[in-house]
């Protein structure tokens, strides 16, 4: 039995409604990850070198971060990448106060990240890192060493 054209356009409405759904949150992921991929490889560059960021790079990667975590705020990788560039605003920082504040932000921001995916081990050295340069990272950093010893794969 075949279907009256009238009706088969009124079925070809919700699936032409599903396939713009769909496109649309394809475009969204693909311009989010253009976001995180400038942000990433800006930080990529941090630290290596005689290589110091400008204000305006520092300022560009900030609200791009920003950006990313108000879309998806539990993004294990988005947080993970917060961490790493709040680590190395603290690094930058002349102020003591302020660098210190900045140390605590990276390892809650990174602690963060390690609930979204607790098995990932480069991340729990992350935790490891920021911890030892945290006021108060005492319990996070034995926290972190526990969790490394667990990951470590078995000795045959």
């Amino acid at each position: 039995m075949s279907i009256p054209f009238n009706n088969r356009g009124l079925v070809a409405i919700p699936v032409l409604l599903v396939a713009l759904l769909m496109a649309f949150s394809g475009v969204r992921y693909a311009y989010l990850d253009l976001v995180f991929t400038a942000a990433d490889t800006e930080l990529s560059f941090w630290g290596r070198e005689n290589y110091h960021p400008t204000e305006a790079a520092i300022s560009r990667t900030g609200r791009a971060l920003d950006l990313l975590l108000a879309q998806l705020p539990n993004h294990p990788d988005y947080l993970a990448r917060q961490a790493y560039f709040l680590s190395w605003r603290g690094f930058f920082s002349s102020d003591i106060q302020t660098r210190k504040d900045l140390n605590a932000r990276a390892l809650a921001t990174q602690q963060q990240a390690m609930r979204q995916r607790p098995a990932y081990r480069q991340g729990w050295v992350e935790v490891v890192e920021y911890a030892s340069r945290a006021t108060g990272g005492a319990q996070a950093l034995a926290d972190a060493q526990a969790r490394l010893r667990d990951l470590q794969p078995p000795k045959n």
